[in-house]
């Protein structure tokens, strides 16, 4: 943020700051005073420095370069620069986008060689209001500093002394009358042993680390074995070990069931104890994002809502949505861990996953305002973070603030079906995405055309293929259920031959999803998925019983050629035809029931509801379907 604003902000009398801090010129160019008027005296020649240090800035002063440089070595000030990202044209901009290579919509990687995604990848599209910092967001901002007392002290502190202003959320903010103390959690040390931790820490690494890197590997891992050798030399929290011990256990086999509640309820009670009740740090964000994909995996949606909006809350606090922030509300922060790579990763990584939870939950993302971070780069080829961060850049479009037009989601699913990935995970998240793309197309236009059919079955056949590579694999994301399961949906409610042609297929991956895995959640969702499959069998069987009334003659001797108008025999497996050559319902010989699998042994006992001919199967179909929401209302799938 620029001085003016702030100085405006607060109202200061510059010239009652020039008699404080009077100036002199040197031989050698400026020095710590100038005359009053502010310029040099005759026939020298001012020096321009390259970029002042925060002190002279934020005083507006004339500052030489050095460091410290002349105005805080003699008034004694902390002198310390910071960077500040320059305002450029949009040809310049323009200019640089075709010196880096973009072409058409798609960008090289940065180290010039062919991306993991194909070649290419696709360039981050037009960001929402809330991601274009421009004039009338800078202003919002400036408001929103104005609105806050406390940024205000602060404000003035650092106009008064820039080397030691107050700290957010001090001096008069309540009467400070309250009683509470941080609750004494039980040390991870005593809930695992530290083979253990090992253990589940190289599960977290190889699984999870290669699509959220969000965290220094390196120096985490001996922050760690510092806590059990010597906890005094530890720098990390428990609760971020206790997060990622408890992710890495999800892939244990159910090794660490016995023990997995304890480290859970331990990393809980410390993150309500610290970054929700005191200011939080870079290190608190991270082990909520680590909550938060926990809680993906085991528990129910809204969970994972207040998880997700609670860790942007946090990344807001902290300021990581900044590349380098002069904000009064966001003071930058000088610790090691504060990496600008780290800063980006942890941010993208959290709204990615706030982003999508809200779209699927049907709920609102945290939006936040003045959003300058950098995408992060590209990591090692097992590094796979910024191809799944690439892949969420080109969800933006489903933000429903977004209008809804038909081209824009068929360019939509066309970019997907393009976007080539080497990871069954993003593979998932791809097929999901694809989804979602059809039910806001379905909105739009509910009649497709067949090339958009078949681009959604091809993505979603891939998809399927990845939920049961995965399910064989044991490993436990989300849409290894989500997928199969919504594809069957989404297939019964296109209703074409071709969609109808491969629910088989989403049904043995959903059916091999529950034979691995084996929960309640997992059963009652293929109960349902068969139920729905069983519904368009008897609307399809009641269809093909009414069409085949209109084969029936009620009396042959009003037709003048009755020997013209003979039935055709049909073959045993026609449809339609008459008394003496009706074809069997469908199913209803042995020879055409569905045989049984390894998940199939439940009691179905569906006849009567089948039979009720109350149900608006009708309306099932052809209703406006949700644009998000992957759960009912109530959150159950």
């Amino acid at each position: 943020m620029d001085a003016r604003p702030e100085a405006s902000l607060m109202g200061f009398d510059t010239a009652a700051q020039r008699t404080m801090e009077p100036l002199q010129y040197t031989s050698a160019g400026p020095s710590h005073a100038e005359s009053a008027s502010g310029s040099p005296p005759q026939g020298q020649k001012r020096q321009r420095a390259k970029q002042a240090c925060e002190p002279c800035r934020l005083r507006k002063r004339r500052c030489d370069g050095n460091h410290p440089c002349n105005m805080c070595t003699q008034f004694e000030y902390k002198c310390y620069f910071e960077k500040h990202p320059r305002k450029r044209s949009k040809i310049v901009e323009q200019n640089e986008a075709i010196h880096d290579g973009v072409v058409a919509g798609r960008i090289s990687p940065p180290d010039g060689s062919a991306a993991k995604s194909g070649g290419t990848v696709f360039a981050k599209p037009e960001p929402t209001g809330e991601d274009r910092p421009g004039m009338e967001d800078a202003t919002k901002l400036r408001s929103m500093e104005a609105n806050s007392g406390i940024a205000f002290t602060r404000l003035l502190g650092l106009r008064l002394d820039p080397s030691s202003g107050p700290k957010l959320f001090t001096f008069g903010w309540n009467l400070g009358s309250s009683t509470y103390t941080v609750p004494n959690s039980p040390p991870i040390t005593d809930i695992l042993a530290q083979d253990q931790m090992h253990h589940l820490a190289k599960l977290y690494w190889t699984n999870v680390h290669p699509l959220y890197g969000f965290i220094d590997r390196n120096w985490m891992q001996e922050q760690m074995n510092l806590r059990w050798a010597r906890p005094d030399a530890c720098k990390v929290p428990d609760h971020i070990i206790a997060g990622i011990v408890a992710v890495g256990a999800m892939f244990a086999n159910g090794a660490f069931d016995a023990v997995l509640p304890r480290i859970v309820d331990a990393q809980k009670e410390a993150l309500e104890s610290t970054s929700a009740m005191q200011p939080p740090t870079l290190l608190d964000v991270q082990s909520w994002v680590l909550r938060t994909i926990h809680l993906r995996m085991t528990d129910h949606p809204h969970a994972v809502w207040i998880a997700s909006c609670t860790t942007m809350h946090l990344v807001e606090s902290v300021g990581i949505h900044q590349e380098s922030s002069s904000s009064t509300l966001h003071p930058p922060a000088n610790e090691h861990m504060y990496a600008p790579e780290l800063r980006r990763r942890t941010f993208w990584v959290a709204r990615m996953l706030n982003t999508w939870v809200s779209f699927e939950y049907g709920r609102t993302r945290v939006a936040l305002r003045g959003i300058t971070s950098e995408l992060p780069a590209f990591g090692d080829d097992d590094d796979f973070t910024r191809e799944y961060i690439d892949l969420y850049s080109l969800s933006c479009c489903l933000d429903p603030e977004r209008t809804n037009q038909v081209g824009q989601w068929e360019d939509f699913l066309k970019q997907l079906e393009a976007y080539d990935v080497k990871n069954d995970v993003i593979q998932l998240s791809k097929a999901n995405l694809t989804l979602c793309g059809y039910r806001r197309l379905r909105l739009a236009n509910p009649i497709l055309s067949s090339e958009t059919i078949t681009r959604i079955i091809n993505v979603s056949l891939k998809g399927l293929e990845a939920a049961r590579k995965m399910a064989a694999k044991a490993r436990p994301w989300w849409h290894v259920a989500n997928v199969p399961f919504q594809v069957i949906c989404i297939f019964l409610a296109m209703d074409v031959r071709e969609s109808l042609a491969n629910i088989h297929v989403a049904m043995r991956a959903l059916e091999e999803v529950v034979h691995h895995f084996n929960t309640v959640a997992l059963k009652e969702a293929l109960k349902t998925a068969r139920f729905l499959v069983r519904l368009s069998k008897k609307r399809k069987e009641e269809d093909s019983d009414v069409l085949s009334q209109s084969l029936i003659k009620d009396n042959a001797a009003e037709d003048p050629q009755p020997e013209n108008l003979k039935m055709a025999q049909l073959p045993s497996n026609g449809v339609g035809g008459g008394p003496n050559n009706a074809v069997p319902a469908m199913g209803s010989g042995t020879n055409n029931e569905t045989p049984m699998t390894n998940s199939s042994g439940e009691d179905w006992n569906m006849d009567q509801i089948l039979n009720n001919s109350d149900f608006d199967w009708n309306y099932f179909l052809t209703a406006d379907m949700p644009a998000f929401n992957s759960f009912a209302p109530d959150g159950t799938m």
